[in-house]
Parts: structure tokens; sequence; C-alpha cells
């Protein structure tokens, strides 16, 4: 069984559409909504599709807690604003019964911007080539190796690289498709080259082993 997390936080605009475009593919495996604490009808809204969990704010807490609630052996955790081309959930089975532990999708950006091409590519390198991942293109693991290196590290800013580093140490990753879908909404509202000039030094920043509760702070201000 895959079991699906997704953390939300007053998602009520969207959450409709992705949860209805998902749930036809999930069919037998589970799909948990985990919500810390929307003002909006988003729990209402995903109750109608699936198990709703809720957790402390942050959306490491909260894919932990849904990991916590899960029944599934393969962990699939998906941002609320996304959604998958058909045989995306097959692609995944396939992948984890070839031996690998984990992965995420190759990504499509919803627009006709060129610029999203050139992002969709950076982006897709730099999970197939350095197998970091981010969470808009869905990450994917095995519960066994998600419980030995303990689940996403709890802290407010880049804890899916930090997942990705540790996961990438416990065997093979990949990238999979049938692909991902992202709204274009982050984009549209900040800029484009706002928004990705913003993620890159973040990462990088990161990487350099800037503390992540430094790192928030300057998300929040240059966002």
């Amino acid at each position: 069984m895959i079991s699906a997390i997704i953390p939300t936080l007053n998602e009520a605009k969207i959450l409709d559409q992705s949860l209805s475009r998902l749930s036809h593919q999930l069919k037998e495996h589970e799909l948990i909504i985990v919500d810390g604490g929307s003002t909006d009808d988003t729990s209402l809204i995903a109750k109608e599709y699936g198990q709703v969990v809720f957790s402390e704010r942050g959306r490491a807490r909260q894919s932990n807690a849904g990991a916590a609630a899960a029944r599934g052996d393969i962990l699939l955790f998906l941002h609320a604003d996304v959604w998958l081309d058909s045989g995306a959930i097959k692609a995944v089975e396939t992948a984890i019964a070839a031996g690998y532990i984990g992965g995420a999708f190759k990504q499509r950006i919803d627009g006709d911007q060129p610029l999203y091409r050139l992002i969709e590519r950076t982006a897709n390198f730099r999970a197939k080539r350095l197998r970091i991942f981010y969470g808009d293109g869905g990450i994917f693991i095995r519960r066994a190796e998600f419980n030995q290196i303990g689940g996403f590290p709890e802290i407010p800013i880049m804890e899916e690289v930090g997942l990705s580093r540790k996961l990438r140490r416990c065997g093979k990753v990949t990238l999979v498709e049938p692909g991902i879908h992202i709204s274009a909404r982050r984009w549209q509202k900040n800029g484009i080259l706002r928004t990705t000039l913003t993620n890159w030094l973040i990462t990088l920043l990161y990487l350099l082993r800037v503390p992540p509760n430094h790192l928030a702070k300057l998300y929040r201000h240059i966002r």
C-alpha cells in the first residue's frame, strides 16, 4: 500500500481540485491530509477524500504526523497544489519493486512562460543528478528507510532537502515519470525570477550550513 500524505494550511481554494484528481489514482491506496490549523474550509474539504490528521503547524511536523498515522509500506509526500499524471502511482510501485528506496517525480510547472521550462530542467537535473529533492516534486520513500533516518528533520525550512540528503545514503533513489504538475501560483504571486533566485539562494546557504532558523527569517524577509 502507498500512503499519500499532504500537509495543509489554509488551502481551501485549491484543495478540492487537487484531491479530486489524486483520489482517482490512489484507489486501493491511502490518502492522509495533515492540517496545521487552517482557519478556512480546508479540513472540511479534506474529509471528503481521505483521513484528516491534525498537527502542530510546520511542514516537517505535519509530514511526520502523517507518516505516524499511515498504514502503507510506501510513503508519498505531496504538496496541496500539485497533481499527478496518469500512471504516476504505478511508476512509484515499479521503482520500489526495482530496488530503489525512494525518489521523486519529473516535474512540470502549469504555465506557458518560457522561463518555466528552464526552471523545470534545472529542477529535474538537481533531482536526478544531485539527488536533492524538493517537496513540490513529490517525495516517495519506503517506510523502513523513513523510520531509519528519523523522518523529516523538524526544522522551519529545507526539511525536504535534509531528508533527501539522508535518504541517498541509505540506498538508490530515482526520478520517475509519468510525472507531477505544479501550480504556478507561487511564481505568479511573487514573480518568476524573484521566486526562483530566492529558492536557489536558500538552498545554497543551507548546503553551506547556515542554520535553518536563520534561513527561515531570510526567506520571509526576501519573499
